[in-house]
């Protein structure tokens, strides 16, 4: 396991682009007119580089869209916090385990200023989830807190959590985030959900309904202003050589009408999943039935009427 968890830092590593474009800081916004951090650091960011520094000292900011990481096409590492909930994936292919699709995190964090933030972080799918599962299991402890430096502003941040290997131990970097604008409104599914049952259905009648311990398997999507990301952690049901222990997980956007129709337009996946779309290309229709303000029913459509049967997830929101 410890090769593995070598090769997944190497791979993460890896993915440092290699153009230098600009020098220091890439975004001159300020602090001024907010809220609070609390507030600021909520929603979905996309990672667009790396910034470098010299003695503490941001000097050159490396950008993935310049086409210089050759090591990954289209790369794309997305984070989302919302509500004390933190959850990342990308798309970086595992060459090394049995699935292949990218890794991904989910755990809890604390923002402490615009300058300081933890993340607490207790499963994953990919090579971060098969790494945080026999990581917390061999100390027997329930999360990971991972420690950041940040610069929050108002659409972008950086966080630097220590430094990577360099020959020149003056040098170390952060990651850059920019922030994602609303792909639509705030809605009746905009929050923090996890699966807790699924039901059975066999011709459309429900047959069984059965639990989902968290121990076991832990599926959470985080839904906000018509984007989602979703990861079901699986490491606690398969073994690390079965392709399942990589669980699967994905981002994309959605439209819900209100009305109970819900469309999810999957953009990449991690673990298991290796597929890659553009924006709004490859939808999925979904039937939404909530019990109340905190729980709801989802069946992909159609799939009742078919002989072989299929099933209905039910999510309760985490407060």
């Amino acid at each position: 396991m410890k090769n593995s968890y070598s090769n997944f830092l190497k791979n993460i590593f890896l993915l440092i682009p290699v153009l230098i474009i600009s020098c220091g800081s890439p975004n001159n916004q300020t602090k001024e007119n907010k809220k609070s951090y609390e507030d600021d650091i909520q929603g979905f960011w996309e990672r667009k580089g790396t910034i470098q520094f010299i003695n503490e000292i941001p000097v050159d900011t490396l950008f993935y869209a310049d086409g210089d990481i050759n090591e990954v096409e289209n790369f794309r590492n997305i984070k989302v916090f919302s509500n004390n909930n933190i959850m990342w994936l990308n798309n970086a292919p595992d060459n090394q385990n049995a699935w292949k699709g990218g890794p991904g995190g989910y755990g809890k964090y604390k923002i402490h200023s615009y300058d300081s933030l933890t993340e607490y972080m207790s499963h994953g799918t990919g090579g971060m989830g098969a790494w945080m599962h026999y990581f917390l299991d061999s100390l027997k402890i329930d999360k990971q807190p991972f420690p950041f430096t940040t610069n929050l502003l108002t659409n972008s941040y950086w966080q630097k959590g220590g430094r990577l290997p360099d020959n020149n131990d003056n040098k170390s970097y952060a990651e850059y985030y920019e922030r994602m604008p609303k792909s639509s409104e705030k809605n009746m599914l905009d929050g923090v959900w996890k699966r807790v049952y699924e039901i059975s259905y066999v011709n459309g009648i429900a047959v069984d309904t059965t639990s989902v311990p968290s121990d076991v398997v832990l599926d959470v999507k985080i839904m906000r202003n018509g984007r989602y990301m979703y990861q079901v952690d699986q490491t606690g049901l398969f073994d690390q050589s079965k392709e399942e222990h990589g669980g699967f997980g994905g981002y994309g956007q959605f439209e819900y009408d209100g009305k109970g129709n819900l469309v999810e337009y999957n953009e990449f996946s991690s673990g298991m999943g290796t597929n890659n779309f553009g924006p709004k290309e490859n939808p999925q229709y979904i039937k939404i039935s909530f019990y109340n303000d905190d729980a709801f029913l989802q069946i992909t459509k159609d799939t009742l009427k078919q002989s072989l049967g299929g099933r209905g997830l039910v999510y309760k929101r985490i407060k």
